[in-house]
């Protein structure tokens, strides 16, 4: 099932506005999107205008057919910030700028946000957009996925680490499940089909950090993503 985010709209408003943008540049109309990543037009269409939101696997779908980082969703169109600068560190260690604004520090109260469909919200925690890599708190609101997991499972490029830091996570790697408890980590390969939820009535976050060049070759990810119908 997939929702409207009411409560902070300009999140999605901003990474829809940045779909947008990707899609128009890669000569993409919003009905070949739709195809490719099976979703109707429609809700392309209301997604681009923050009106709704995808699936975190919908999210990577869009995120690989456009060519986009998924650090480059939680930007504003209108001022984004740039990539990660290794000059611009330099001077924050010289003293010539502020941590902050070099990028180096990122402070909690000014996170870049996205929330996502089913009560999960993303927070970046770098201050630009990093290179082959995404660095994010996960919070996991209550779930409606109480007696059942959420029905689609997520796989891309990649390789994929977290610690759970409040609550407990169910998770899914192929065809194993285990539950994951305050101070439990996890590292896998994303190629695998893998799903979370939070099967509590409780809040959960989650510390995950994703590298796109720590993962399997491309041919045996390749294989692996051929495995999802499976599960």
């Amino acid at each position: 099932m997939i929702l409207t985010a009411p409560e902070e709209p300009q999140h999605w408003r901003r990474s829809g506005e940045n779909i947008r943008i990707a899609r128009e540049a890669s000569g993409v109309s919003v009905r070949e999107l739709s195809r490719r990543i099976e979703v109707s037009a429609s809700h392309v269409s209301q997604v681009e205008r923050g009106l709704a939101s995808f699936s975190v696997p919908t999210l990577y779908r869009v995120a690989q057919e456009l060519g986009l980082s998924m650090n480059s969703l939680f930007e504003d169109p209108s001022k984004p910030k740039a990539s990660v600068d290794f000059e611009e560190e330099q001077r924050a260690a010289a003293g010539e700028v502020s941590l902050e604004e070099a990028g180096v520090i990122q402070r909690v109260d000014s996170r870049p946000k996205l929330d996502l469909s089913s009560g999960l919200t993303w927070e970046r925690l770098t201050g630009r957009v990093e290179t082959n890599a995404e660095f994010i708190e996960v919070v996991y609101e209550p779930s409606v996925h109480a007696s059942n997991p959420p029905s689609e499972v997520v796989r891309h490029v990649g390789r994929e680490y977290g610690i759970i830091i409040s609550g407990e996570l169910t998770i899914q790697i192929g065809l194993s499940i285990s539950v994951l408890t305050q101070g439990d980590s996890v590292a896998f390969d994303c190629s695998i089909p893998h799903r979370f939820w939070n099967a509590t009535d409780k809040q959960v976050r989650a510390i995950w950090f994703i590298s796109e060049a720590g993962g399997a070759s491309n041919t045996s990810a390749a294989e692996a993503m051929k495995a999802r119908h499976i599960y």
